[in-house]
């Protein structure tokens, strides 16, 4: 069985402690779920998601970071406390979507899938009221573990962009952390390539969860546009894909859509998890046979697939149409065996002409 690279819970209960334990191995609340991925696709091509976090031991705010407290308490008033869904929270996030680039929920309640209160997240939230009119301008949730507290949402009032009040509530997040002894700030994931989640980085020293070594590094010490999970395929496959053609064949890296298909079928464990392959067959044969590389083992694999069919009948065939036949595979496919793994280029180019030859 391959590693799996996105999975999800949907917990009955939820300790503390427990909270910590998912934070700390890349894991983060979608929802009533806690999930984790490290593969992203949007815009019709793969990305790389890098969870990050903050220590928060020994941690100082930055004199910028000091002088947008200063100046924004000087302007609004700021409070922490247990979690609030109402009309009014609503109306601001509505606000809020309008001028949001992407896709939200329609309200928080189905953000955070919480309607009634009886939810097993402990969730908080900092509010940012205007100090002479008291109207509500930014809002915050973030869940608060042992020692570990994760920013789920933030939203405000798109007239005030230039109060950075996204950024100021995350701060307030942490302010609020610092006071209680939390040790770790999650605020999600960086995706390399992708601006819009870099804000993250400024927070604070940031550490990356690192999946060849399950362990969180400093971010400063990674190269996300050739290390990050993602990058790290592409630059190997292409390096594959070189070699073997250089023998006279011809193949060509490929982008596979369904990687995350695990999440959606709970019955089978055994999906291609990889957002990008080399096919070395057609996918009308008995016997598909295609190259990956894992970025988590950092060697090759040379794959037996099947084409699931009457799965695929789930997935919208109209959402798989909008891929390009020449750039995708869309075939459905499971894994059958392992038949070769290996961090030589050189070698499974060779053992890949072999068992074309053979074939």
């Amino acid at each position: 069985m391959l590693f799996s690279y996105a999975e999800k819970n949907t917990p009955f209960i939820l300790s503390p402690e427990t909270l910590d334990w998912h934070l700390a191995r890349g894991w983060y609340r979608m929802g009533s779920t806690i999930f984790t991925t490290h593969f992203l696709f949007f815009k019709n091509r793969p990305y790389s998601a890098l969870w990050v976090r903050i220590d928060l031991r020994g941690f100082t705010f930055s004199r910028s970071q000091r002088k947008l407290l200063r100046k924004n308490r000087q302007l609004f008033d700021a409070k922490v406390g247990p979690r609030v869904i109402d009309e009014e929270h609503e109306d601001l996030y509505d606000l809020y979507a309008e001028d949001f680039d992407g896709r939200l929920s329609p309200t928080i309640a189905d953000s955070l899938e919480d309607y009634d209160g009886d939810v097993v997240f402990n969730t908080w939230e900092v509010s940012v009221r205007e100090r002479v009119s008291g109207k509500l301008v930014a809002s915050s949730y973030f869940d608060l573990g042992n020692e570990s507290a994760a920013s789920i949402l933030g939203i405000f009032d798109p007239k005030l962009r230039s109060f950075s009040l996204g950024y100021y509530t995350m701060l307030l997040e942490m302010e609020y952390c610092l006071s209680r002894g939390i040790r770790y700030y999650y605020p999600g994931y960086v995706v390399p390539g992708y601006a819009r989640f870099d804000y993250k980085l400024r927070l604070g020293p940031a550490q990356y969860f690192d999946i060849r070594t399950d362990n969180w590094l400093p971010y400063r010490d990674l190269d996300p546009l050739l290390e990050g999970p993602v990058e790290a395929q592409v630059h190997a496959l292409r390096t594959f894909v070189d070699v073997f053609n250089r023998r006279g064949n011809k193949v060509e890296l490929k982008v596979y859509p369904l990687f995350e298909a695990g999440l959606y079928d709970i019955w089978n464990d055994d999906y291609f998890p990889y957002p990008y392959l080399v096919p070395l067959t057609g996918f009308i044969e008995k016997e598909i046979f295609v190259v990956a590389y894992d970025p988590k083992d950092r060697n090759y694999f040379v794959l037996e697939c099947r084409h699931m069919v009457q799965t695929q009948l789930l997935f919208n065939a109209e959402y798989l149409k909008t891929f390009r036949a020449e750039g995708f595979i869309t075939e459905l496919l499971a894994v059958r065996r392992l038949m070769l793994r290996s961090a030589s280029a050189e070698y499974v180019a060779e053992a890949c002409a072999v068992l074309r030859q053979a074939r």
